[in-house]
């Protein structure tokens, strides 16, 4: 048993055993003596005891918590004695010979000479850290890159995350003692890619047609490092695992003020890279002349990189030992005035100088606004989860029949609504026979993440934990168990939902008496005060000659099998309308039957009305129907009632609309009442069957509507156009070729369009993977495009596209890809449709032959297109619509649906996994 003592050096307090704190004392009691005679020599005592407290805290681990004698020894032969060089002058005079710089540019250790970074022993050479000849280089047998890599005991290398030493989580500083590097030159390699784009501006300076987005793969790169590394609380220290050899053995980075210009950065980088001075500073001008990112970088090593003001840390700096002999030379070294005092040397460096002094005169305000920062963050998280607690306990209060659903209530008063038109109604429907248990894990995984944030948000604020490791770890298990929980309780509600079922069924409404008929739309609740659903599509037909008006309604509905959802879509959809005289009142929704749960009900009206009526359209009525629901494709605007007449092609002609002058000349006009095809066979619109076709929205086409900005594009001899992004595009027949865009100036600045060919390509800048394609902004961007003739057409991405005014022309190919929609009108021999995805397709006017190719729940409302022969290939959930005279061939796969009309006199199809073609 030995006796042990407390210590304290430089702040660090050790345990040192009795007769090996004898021999430390006697040591620092010779160097206190020695050093005595110096100006400063308390400091040059402080940073000795300093170094020997780094190197004992190297010696120490989990499994060695004492200094030991044989670790004092260690010690003092490392730093070296009083009495190794203070003895002999001569030896001494060797010593500051042998220390002398032999560096320069073309000297021995210059950047250019035997030993400099492009000599044969520098890092690029065989002998150096890079070469396969140096053993402890990266490379080398034993480097961190080589078979041989190991640690200081014996035991392999491992990546691990250096909790020790970390600034954030310990990932940088973790690859830094894996690698034997300096952990800045991690922390700098993130930075650098994070801000490497925004300054350098690669897609605008090199025109690369995909950038890499250097920002998204370090942020991606450093998560993954930091959720896959174990953690490491005994890593030894950064600085004493560095390789021993090789140009930069020994050296730290700090910033040289003694010689500096501005910060010393400069200087700093030269003795850390053993270059002169002059180059790296031509370098750091010449990259600021190159982009800029050079100063992004002297920036950033100014404020990471500490600055070189102690003896030991100069010496550091240069690659010198840090002994008692080299502390000894460098002193000695030392500038002396005329009385024999040191001479402190003030650098050159007023733009340094002035720099430093207005950043110490802005801490403070810096750190005050810091706290600003700090606490509004902290509100904001805490108003967020906490109104998103009170908002689901609210739901739950609702739910489980404690509150009203007016709890719920938006501005309006009338509930909150779901995605689908659905109101706080549906918050019971929807958990219908839902077990109790599936509540409580569904409350966990939705509400603990909510609490987290409140609990983050007040640790900003309070800037110290309110919740305890076991109280977070426990709760992480409950949030566990909640998602485990949700997705079994998830799959349970799934399988009611799993197959669709429809029922249709005849509803006869009273002769009207008079010339005409007044069609609105009940508001409110119905009159038991239920709130309904709104998932109502109403369509428009038009009635059989002297026939009755009558309603086809059709309710859809999702069941665990098909005799269960149309059991379901029998049973439990209740749906009430009104005549009185000419007037027809619908409610704006149905309601559910007394204890039916829900099961994605649907209901679709197709009102059939006489032609020889007119007609009062009410805006409630109006707000119901779609564009293609009227003559010429625009639905009217405004408050008040409208006048309307009933064409044969089951279209609404408005007769007190104001006339449309906008790009709709281009859609089909020519089926009104004088249509004479007769009958029911040109009534093909594509609201007239059971199949639910949503179709391609229209959107403004003005280039006014979008804003001031402006950019036009001179490219020509094309007869293709490509698309990508989240743009609206407008084509249309010119007699000579324009390209103008509208809209966000920034946008229009990111938009890129290039010929390739006979193709016109048009995207944005930026279309790599973490890169914003598609957003908000690109949508208030019109790109209007005018040319002689198109023969292909494709869409990538959300754009929203306009193609019409080409009468006549043999061939067009479209392909469209994700939520691109397309609202198509021409006269063409031949048109094939690829679509890919959700996107959407609006087709009208006339096409000799059709081939559609479509996958992923793709739709195509082609009911106005009317096409001689047709040839369709139906995959995974897609619908189409068309209109074909005599041949039809085709194949539906995997819930398909074709709805087809024309009479065509050759059909030939074949259907897989409840997909159907069916003749209107």
């Amino acid at each position: 048993m030995k006796k042990n003592i407390s210590i304290n050096l430089q702040g660090l307090i050790f345990h040192i055993e009795e007769d090996g704190y004898e021999v430390l004392g006697r040591y620092l009691a010779e160097v206190k003596a020695h050093f005595a005679s110096f100006r400063g020599h308390q400091d040059i005592v402080a940073d000795i005891e300093g170094r020997i407290a780094e190197i004992f805290s190297a010696r120490l681990s989990a499994a060695k918590q004492v200094i030991t004698l044989e670790d004092v020894e260690a010690m003092t032969a490392k730093m070296g004695r009083v009495s190794d060089f203070a003895s002999d002058l001569d030896d001494e005079d060797e010593a500051e010979t042998a220390g002398a710089p032999t560096g320069g540019t073309f000297g021995p250790d210059g950047p250019f000479g035997t030993k400099g970074p492009f000599g044969p022993q520098g890092p690029f050479g065989p002998k150096g850290p890079f070469g396969n000849q140096s053993s402890n280089g990266p490379f080398g047998p034993n480097g961190p890159f080589g078979p041989g890599s190991k640690t200081a005991d014996g035991a392999p290398k491992r990546l691990f995350r250096d909790m020790a030493h970390r600034k954030i989580a310990g990932v940088a500083a973790g690859l830094a003692q894996y690698f034997a590097v300096n952990p800045l030159w991690v922390r700098l390699a993130f930075v650098a890619l994070v801000l490497f784009k925004p300054f350098l501006r690669i897609g605008h300076t090199f025109d690369f047609d995909n950038p890499v987005n250097f920002a998204g793969f370090a942020v991606l790169l450093y998560g993954i490092l930091w959720v896959l590394l174990p953690k490491n609380y005994d890593a030894p220290n950064p600085d004493d695992i560095a390789p021993g050899t090789g140009p930069l053995a020994g050296r730290r980075l700090f910033r040289d003020t003694d010689t500096a210009k501005i910060g010393g950065v400069a200087a700093g980088l030269a003795y850390y890279l053993k270059l002169d001075v002059t180059l790296v500073r031509v370098l750091l001008l010449a990259g600021l002349f190159a982009g800029g990112f050079t100063l992004v970088l002297y920036l950033i090593l100014w404020v990471v990189a500490p600055e070189a003001k102690t003896v030991s840390e100069k010496m550091q700096m240069r690659g010198e030992g840090v002994t008692l002999s080299g502390i000894d030379n460098n002193l000695r070294a030392t500038v002396l005035d005329a009385d024999g005092n040191p001479v402190a040397t003030a650098p050159n460096r007023p733009v340094g100088a002035f720099l430093e002094g207005a950043a110490r005169g802005a801490r403070p305000a810096v750190s005050f606004l810091g706290t600003l920062i700090r606490w509004g963050v902290g509100a904001l998280l805490i108003f967020m989860g906490g109104s998103a607690l009170a908002s689901l306990f609210v739901a739950l209060g609702v739910v489980a029949g404690l509150l009203p659903s007016t709890s719920l209530a938006g501005g309006d008063g009338r509930g909150i609504r779901f995605d689908d038109g659905g109101s706080a109604q549906g918050f019971a429907a929807v958990l219908h026979n839902v077990q109790p248990w599936a509540g409580v894990v569904a409350l966990l995984a939705v509400g603990i993440p909510m609490l987290a944030l409140v609990l983050l948000g007040l640790r900003l604020i309070l800037r110290r934990s309110v919740l305890g490791r076991m109280g977070g770890l426990s709760l992480l298990g409950l949030w566990l168990v909640g998602v485990a929980g949700s997705a079994v309780a998830g799959g349970q509600l799934a399988r009611e939902f799993r197959t669709r079922g429809s029922v249709t069924t005849t509803r006869p409404l009273a002769p009207v008496p008079g010339r005409s008929m007044v069609l609105g739309v009940r508001q409110g609740d119905n009159e038991d005060g239920d709130e309904f659903f709104e998932s109502i599509d109403v369509n428009i037909a038009p009635a059989d000659s002297g026939r009755a008006p009558f309603i086809e309604q059709e309710v859809r509905a999702r069941g665990a099998s098909a005799a269960a959802a149309r059991q379901m879509a029998t049973s439990s959809v209740h749906y009430s309308f009104t005549q009185q005289d000419s007037v027809l009142t619908l409610d704006r929704g149905f309601t559910l039957t007394n204890d039916a749960p829900f099961r994605n009900q649907k209901v679709t009206l197709t009102l059939h009305l006489p032609l020889d009526k007119s007609y009062r359209l009410t805006k409630e009525f109006v707000d119901r129907l779609d564009d293609d629901d009227f003559q010429g494709n625009h639905r009217p605007s405004g408050d008040e009632p409208h006048r309307a007449r009933l064409l044969r092609n089951g279209r609404f002609q408005c007769l007190d609309c104001a006339p449309y002058s906008s790009d709709d000349e281009n859609y089909d006009s020519s089926a009104d009442d004088n249509d004479n095809d007769g009958g029911d066979d040109n009534d093909d619109d594509n609201s007239r069957s059971s199949l639910s076709l949503d179709g391609a929205p229209s959107f403004d086409t003005d280039l006014n509507s979008y804003g001031s900005g402006r950019r036009n594009f001179s490219e020509t001899d094309f007869n293709q156009v490509s698309v990508v992004g989240g743009y609206r595009v407008v084509v249309r027949h010119g007699d000579a070729f324009k390209i103008e865009a509208g809209g966000n100036q920034d946008e229009l600045n990111e938009l890129r369009v290039t010929r390739d060919g006979n193709t016109l390509e048009i995207k944005p800048r930026d279309t790599s993977l973490f890169g914003d394609n598609g957003g908000d902004d690109q949508r208030k961007v019109l790109i209007r495009i005018e040319m002689p003739a198109v023969e292909s057409l494709e869409l990538a991405g959300a754009i929203q596209a306009d193609l019409g005014g080409f009468d006549r022309q043999d061939r067009l190919r479209v392909q469209q890809a994700g939520v691109s929609h397309l609202r198509l009108n021409g006269n063409y021999g031949t048109l094939k449709l690829s679509l890919a995805g959700p996107c959407r397709t609006t087709a009208t006017g006339q096409a000799d032959d059709l081939a559609l190719d479509a996958a992923g729940a793709a739709e195509l409302a082609g009911a106005n297109l009317r096409t001689r022969t047709a040839k369709v290939s139906l995959v995974g959930g897609c619908k189409a619509r068309l209109n074909v005279s005599e041949t039809l061939r085709g194949e539906a796969v995997g819930g398909s649906e074709v709805a087809y009309s024309g009479k065509p006199q050759n059909v030939k199809v074949s259907t897989v996994g409840g997909s159907s073609f069916h003749k209107i």
